[in-house]
């Protein structure tokens, strides 16, 4: 019992140690980010087109694309704000690379939803009129398990998507642009 007691005081002590730590070693995750902090960082360093706080259009999520530290071509991305109410604001939900081509961008985002986390990859360009699309995509390898039926059962089941491609998509809401909707005078 006393063997017991004297492990739970020396753990109690070593996480005491840890956390008065105050994060020499980067052990502890960030601060979430909030639209002020995001603001700060962006007026500091955002000269990138991405750069800024972002609404996507479907479900009216606010995101942050915010330059990473140290590094002119990956960029962070911050969910602010989502009306789904399970997932955590300010938390970090991927990150963005610069490709080839001006204005694109090669992202990997999670998508958190009923306490499961799934990645997906996605390119995201800027348009000539400002808007953001994003547009995932899939890499790895498929195996075709049609070859081993017989030549009788190969039915074929495919999917097919009528849904318009370029739809999703945020409109940039800081630092402001160029106005997208018409402004009345």
């Amino acid at each position: 019992m006393m063997m017991k007691t004297a492990n739970t005081l020396r753990a109690a002590a070593i996480m005491l140690c840890i956390l008065s730590s105050h994060d020499r070693c980067g052990c502890f995750a960030a601060p979430p980010m909030t639209r002020q902090s995001a603001r700060e960082i962006i007026d500091n360093k955002g000269a990138d087109p991405i750069s800024g706080i972002w609404r996507i259009g479907g479900d009216g999520a606010t995101i942050a694309i915010l330059p990473q530290q140290g590094s002119i071509t990956r960029f962070d991305i911050f969910l602010l704000d989502s009306p789904d109410m399970s997932v955590i604001p300010g938390k970090m939900t991927g990150s963005a690379v610069t490709t080839g081509q001006l204005c694109t961008y090669d992202a990997t985002l999670s998508d958190v939803t009923a306490g499961k986390s799934k990645r997906f990859r996605c390119i995201m360009t800027i348009g000539n009129d400002g808007h953001l699309t994003i547009k995932p995509y899939k890499q790895g390898k498929r195996i075709s398990l049609r070859r081993w039926l017989p030549h009788l059962f190969r039915i074929t089941v495919s999917d097919y998507d009528t849904r318009p491609s370029g739809v999703d998509g945020a409109v940039k809401i800081y630092p402001p642009t160029t106005p997208s909707e018409p402004v009345l005078l």
